[in-house]
């Protein structure tokens, strides 16, 4: 009798391994009680169950398989990616037309000195701090012409940014509309053909989404200015933030900024609403807040001209400002006005934060970003977080490393 049970296991164990499911939901012949099956004995019991052993083992599969498949989202989710960071940029100027302004070889070497830090990153974003137009457009209208600044770039210096890693752009501050609604629809037609992502224009294009890799990122941009996704809207930012999370099911949600008041003094957050030459221009902290707590991941700012402290809020990063990092031709670049650094952030694709590095970087004179070996932007941006953000666990080290204390 043992043995016979043996060879009955061995049978079953066969017919499993070589398919025997096939034979599921057909109607097996009728066996004797001690009959014959391929010329193994076994019971007629035992047959019949055969059946139900053939679901137990599909069952199992498919538990296997499931238990596999959250293995790997686990793993997926706990990888760790760098995302590169950075403030304003007009890379030349063509308006007037009479009297352009590029830089040498056309632009194309502009940012060479940092290039491998933002082609390294595993997604890399900034701020287009003007227009892509070519030529023409309707010149905005100033009540005042001390502060009348016109940002127009060739429509071929979009592969400057292309070739130097972006992957977002965003388009909302108070120079995409420099020259018009031609401007605006300019820059987003030649963004879109050239592969870039952006996002900004209430209406248009309030959210940008990016797979990139196994990683979907979401964008959203915000400014103070007509037609963009304006900062004072806090319900529209909590709401941008949870459709990319929810709807578009993003791994990663980043939030741009474009406020706070403008100079080379305005270089602290003051958790209150700020202003610039009797236009409101947002409370920056609010806003940040309130994005993390709808479920943004990262929060960068830009806008002042000069860069500001940084924050880590429930885990999240917020840059308040990373001032201009690559204008030629177009703001002051002199002092405080001249740090142009790239914040390097680190976090899983679960969005949890694990450390960072700012890269301290200057504008020479009309040359683009250049790494400083002084770190004078490191200094400058930990003075800051430590001033104005107490109690956030961030430490940034000499040498510009960012960790935490939780």
């Amino acid at each position: 009798m043992k043995g016979r049970i043996k060879v009955v296991v061995a049978s079953v164990a066969m017919l499993l391994c070589c398919g025997v499911s096939s034979a599921v939901g057909h109607t097996l012949p009728q066996q004797p009680d001690e009959g014959v099956f391929q010329g193994v004995a076994i019971d007629a019991e035992l047959f019949v169950r055969i059946p139900t052993l053939v679901e137990c083992y599909r069952a199992q599969q498919r538990e296997a398989e499931l238990l596999a498949a959250r293995a790997r989202e686990e793993a997926r989710l706990s990888r760790e990616i760098t995302i590169a960071c950075v403030g304003d940029m007009i890379l030349g100027i063509n308006y007037p037309n009479e009297s352009p302004r590029f830089a040498e070889n056309d632009g194309a070497n502009l940012f060479d000195d940092v290039r491998d830090y933002l082609v390294g990153a595993d997604f890399t974003v900034g701020n287009l701090e003007g227009v892509l137009l070519d030529s023409g457009g309707e010149v905005k209208t100033v009540k005042n012409p001390k502060y009348a600044y016109f940002f127009r770039m060739p429509e071929r210096y979009v592969h400057h940014f292309t070739n130097a890693g972006f992957d977002f752009l965003a388009v909302a501050n108070n120079h995409a509309r420099d020259f018009g609604d031609s401007g605006l629809s300019s820059t987003m037609r030649v963004l879109a053909e050239a592969g870039m992502a952006y996002a900004g224009v209430k209406d248009v294009c309030e959210v940008a989404v990016v797979d990139k890799g196994d990683v979907r990122y979401g964008m959203c941009a915000f400014a103070p200015n007509t037609r963009m996704c304006n900062i004072h809207d806090l319900a529209l930012a909590e709401k941008l933030v949870r459709s990319l999370r929810e709807e578009h099911e993003c791994d990663i949600v980043i939030v741009s900024f474009h406020g706070g008041a403008e100079g080379p003094m305005e270089y602290r957050v003051p958790r209150t609403t700020e202003s610039y030459i009797g236009e409101s221009r947002g409370n920056v902290y609010e806003f940040a807040h309130r994005c993390v707590d709808a479920g943004a991941d990262l929060v960068y700012g830009h806008g002042p001209h000069v860069v500001r402290g940084l924050e880590l809020y429930k885990g999240k990063m917020i840059a308040y400002s990373l001032g201009n990092f690559c204008t030629p031709y177009s703001v002051n670049r002199v002092g405080r006005n001249g740090y142009a650094p790239v914040l390097l952030v680190r976090m899983t694709v679960g969005g949890k934060f694990t450390g960072g590095q700012i890269i301290s970087a200057t504008q020479p004179d009309r040359t683009g970003p250049r790494r400083d070996a002084r770190r004078v932007v490191i200094q400058e941006m930990k003075s800051l977080s430590n001033m104005d953000f107490p109690e956030s666990p961030l430490r940034i080290s000499e040498d510009g490393i960012l960790t935490s204390l939780e």
